[in-house]
């Protein structure tokens, strides 16, 4: 599969298989999305973590709901996943990879959503599903958790994947040509 195959293919899983995935193809995928350009002098702007195991994962997942549930901020919509008792914040991955920025670098967020980027290409091309998720990052913020994670001090959680073999094979849906604002001189 080729790059242009990929992001016109790629969608998010919501459904995984049970099985685990291979220690060796979790490291050759994560070396695949480390391959972004970096600025000058930032070689390693990101410190990477996995996850594995359904069931500690799905333990992770409850506690960063009952996180959700405990911080929710007034009024704030975007919270009211945190009341479906059907809800699974890491869709049953068999693995999760979690992506923190160096946290003393403004840039370094960027490098890692770009190594996020690569990482969900480079599984799909292996027919391998993948979820960005958003749902855990303030509980993987809150004291001490990245921590116990396994997260070096320094580093921030930024982006969190998770990865399997998909359940599901949602079909592609094309997006619309993007309306272009040109400016030329």
């Amino acid at each position: 599969m080729d790059v242009v195959e990929a992001i016109h293919t790629w969608r998010t899983i919501r459904s995984f298989r049970t099985d685990r995935l291979e220690r060796a193809e979790v490291e050759d995928l994560l070396w695949h999305a480390v391959q972004v350009s970096t600025p000058p002098g930032n070689e390693t702007p990101w410190s990477l973590c996995v996850l594995e195991g359904v069931e500690q994962i799905e333990r992770f997942g409850q506690q960063a709901i009952d996180f959700a549930r405990e911080n929710r901020p007034p009024g704030e919509a975007g919270y009211s996943w945190v009341d479906r008792f059907d809800f699974k914040v890491f869709w049953g991955a068999s693995v999760v990879v979690l992506i923190s920025a160096q946290a003393d670098n403004s840039a370094a967020i960027f490098d890692c959503h770009r190594a996020g980027q690569n990482l969900v290409l480079a599984a799909h091309s292996r027919g391998l599903g993948s979820c960005w998720l958003g749902a855990p990052l303030p509980w993987l913020r809150s004291a001490g958790v990245a921590q116990a994670m396994g997260i070096p001090s320094g580093f921030e959680p930024s982006v969190v994947i998770a990865l399997g073999h998909p359940a599901e094979r949602p079909e592609p849906k094309s997006r619309p040509r993007p309306e272009i604002i040109w400016r030329s001189d």
